[in-house]
C-alpha cells in the first residue's frame, strides 16, 4: 500500500520501536534509543515494543503486543525502528514503511547466530530497509527522519508490492523453501501469545524415586494428556548430552521433540543447550525460592525469569500444537520448577503431590541402577538416607503449601496408588477436569503402555513390558536398621500427616 502522509513538516509524529519476541534481550537498541532521546527533540509519541529487554526510561514501552495491536502500530506509525527478524520487516514494507534496523548480533549475546546480520546487509543493498549496525548510523538515521521529516526517509515510494515480491524470493535464497511458508504474511508468531488461552500444565511434585514415573506414564494413556518427562532436564540431558527419550530415540532423533524444536525455535540448532543451561540456572534453583514466591520485579533474578519464562513457553505452546493434546504432564518434581512455572502468566499450573514413604525412597536412592538412556552408560545418583531424609521433608512441606500461594494441589501417597491405582488415577481426571479413562486401563489383559516422550525420568520409562503395580517394601529388609531409624529420626515431624509409622 502506498502511504500518503498526512504532513510533511519536519519531526516524527509517531515512533514505532520493536525488538521481537527472541528470548535473548536486546538491551542495546533501548540503549540507544534513550540516549537519542535524551536530547530534545521534534518527537511526538514514542512506544517501544521491549519482550525480554531493558525498559526504556524515557518513552513508553510494554513487553509484547497483540497481533492486532502491532499491526495498529505499523499502520499508525510514522517511522518504525525493529530488529532484523524477516518477519517483522515483511510487516513493515507490507504496510508501506521502510523500516530503520538494528539486526541482532551474536557477539552481543543477542541471538544465536548473525543471521538477522547477513539477512539484512541483503536488503539495505536493494533499499528495502535503513540499516543501522552501529549508533552513529542510528542516530543518523533518525536526525534525518527529524530533520527532513518522516515522509522523505520512512514511508515508501509506491513500490511496495514489488518490495514484498523480492524479499519472498530472498527468504527463500537465505533460508530454503520452509521460509516462505512460515512468513505466509504473517508477523512474528509469538506476538499473538496474549490471544492464545493458557497452557494447562499437570506438575508432579515430589522427592525423587516416589513413582512419579509410573504415574505420568500412565496418565499419557489418556487421550487428553500429554507426558513429556522432567522438562527440568530437557537442555543438559535433551538438548546438550542427546539421551533417549522416552520413545527409545536419542533426543535429536525423536520426530516429536524435533518437531517442539521447529515450531519453538526454527530448530533446536538455533538455540544454545549450554547458555540456556546457565540461563536456567539463574532461576531455577532451590536458592532462588526466596525470589520465586514474590511478585516483585526484583533487578538480575527478574529479568531472568522473565527471560527463561519466554523459552520454556514457547516449548510447552509447541508441545500442545505437536501433541494435539490439550494438557501437559511435567514430572520435573523440584519445588523450584513449580514456582517458576507459576510466575508464568501463560500457564495453568496444577500440582499433583505424591508421597512416598520416606524409608522406601532412601532404601531407592542407595541402590546402584543403570541409566540405559545416556549413552555409553551411566548409573543414577545415590545420596546417604540422612540427607534424602531432609529432602523429603522440605519437599513435602513445601508442596503441602502450594494452595496457600494460589496454585490448586492434589496429594497422592504412592502406597494407595499402586494398591487402587483406579482411584489414584480418577482422584487426578477429576482435579483437572477430565473424564475417567482408568477403568479401561485395569481390565483382564495385561496393561501395555503406549510410546511416550519422556525427556528424562526413571529408567523404566525406557522398558516395553507390562505394566506391574505393587507396593514396594523393600527397606523393611533391604536398607540399613541404623539408617531407617535416622531417616524416620529426621521426617519423624511429617510422617503422621500422611500416615506413615514412625518407627523405623
Amino acid at each position: 500500500m502506498i502511504r500518503i502522509p498526512a504532513s510533511r513538516a519536519p519531526g516524527i509524529d509517531r515512533l514505532f520501536v520493536s525488538v521481537g519476541t527472541d528470548y535473548h534481550r536486546f538491551d542495546r537498541l533501548i540503549w540507544w534509543l534513550d540516549e537519542w532521546m535524551s536530547v530534545d527533540r521534534n518527537v511526538g509519541h514514542v512506544i517501544v515494543q521491549r519482550g525480554t529487554s531493558a525498559t526504556s526510561e524515557l518513552a513508553h514501552s510494554v513487553e509484547y503486543l497483540q497481533r492486532t495491536q502491532l499491526i495498529e502500530e505499523f499502520q499508525r506509525a510514522s517511522v518504525v525502528v525493529c530488529h532484523g527478524g524477516p518477519a517483522t520487516i515483511m510487516e513493515c514494507r507490507k504496510n508501506g514503511l521502510v523500516p530503520i534496523v538494528v539486526p541482532r548480533e551474536e557477539r552481543f549475546d543477542e541471538h544465536v547466530n548473525d543471521h538477522q546480520v547477513d539477512f539484512c546487509e541483503r536488503l539495505a543493498a536493494h533499499g528495502d530497509i535503513q540499516l543501522a549496525r552501529t549508533k552513529d548510523e542510528f542516530f543518523r538515521l533518525l536526525d534525518f527522519a527529524v530533520e527532513r521529516g518522516a515522509s522523505e526517509v520512512a514511508v515508501d515510494d509506491g513500490h511496495t508490492e514489488e518490495s514484498v515480491m523480492k524479499f519472498e524470493e530472498l527468504m527463500v535464497e537465505l533460508f530454503g523453501s520452509r521460509a516462505r511458508r512460515s512468513l505466509n504474511g504473517v508477523a512474528d508468531k509469538a506476538h499473538e501469545t496474549e490471544e492464545l488461552p493458557k497452557i494447562p500444565v499437570v506438575f508432579i511434585g515430589s522427592v525423587p524415586r516416589s513413582g512419579s514415573t509410573i504415574m505420568s506414564d500412565l496418565l499419557n494413556e489418556h487421550p487428553h494428556m500429554v507426558n513429556i518427562g522432567e522438562l527440568v532436564h530437557i537442555w543438559q540431558r535433551g538438548v546438550v548430552d542427546n539421551n533417549l527419550c522416552g520413545c527409545g530415540q536419542p533426543f535429536s532423533d525423536c520426530k516429536f521433540w524435533y518437531k517442539v524444536g521447529e515450531i519453538a525455535f526454527g530448530g533446536w540448532n538455533q538455540i544454545s543447550g549450554e547458555r540456556m543451561r546457565t540461563l536456567q540456572r539463574r532461576v531455577d534453583r532451590t536458592r532462588h525460592i526466596p525470589v520465586l514466591l514474590t511478585s516483585k520485579n526484583l533487578p538480575f533474578v527478574g529479568p531472568s525469569i522473565t527471560q527463561y519464562g519466554a523459552v520454556v513457553t514457547r516449548i510447552l505452546r509447541a508441545v500442545l500444537e505437536v501433541s494435539e493434546k490439550p494438557i501437559i504432564v511435567d514430572t520435573s518434581k523440584h519445588i523450584s520448577t513449580a514456582l517458576l512455572l507459576r510466575q508464568l502468566d501463560d500457564v495453568d499450573l496444577r500440582v499433583v503431590h505424591i508421597v512416598r514413604d520416606p524409608r522406601g525412597v532412601a532404601n531407592s536412592w542407595s541402590k546402584v541402577i543403570d541409566r540405559p538412556e545416556v549413552q555409553g552408560g551411566a548409573e543414577m545418583d545415590r545420596l546417604h538416607p540422612g540427607r534424602i531424609g531432609l529432602r523429603w521433608l522440605w519437599f513435602n512441606w513445601a508442596f503441602s503449601n502450594m494452595e496457600r500461594l494460589g496454585v490448586p494441589a492434589t496429594t497422592i501417597r504412592y502406597e494407595d496408588f499402586v494398591k487402587k491405582p483406579v482411584e489414584a488415577l480418577d482422584q487426578i481426571f477429576q482435579f483437572v477436569g477430565l473424564e475417567s479413562t482408568s477403568e479401561a486401563m485395569f481390565g483382564d489383559e495385561p496393561l501395555m503402555l503406549g510410546e511416550g516422550h519422556s525427556v528424562s525420568g526413571n529408567p523404566r520409562r525406557l522398558e516395553k513390558t507390562a505394566v506391574e503395580l505393587a507396593v514396594d517394601e523393600k527397606w523393611k529388609t533391604d536398607l540399613d536398621p541404623k539408617m531407617a531409624s535416622l531417616v524416620s529420626a529426621v521426617t519423624r515431624p511429617m510422617l503422621g500427616r500422611y500416615r506413615y509409622s514412625k518407627e523405623g
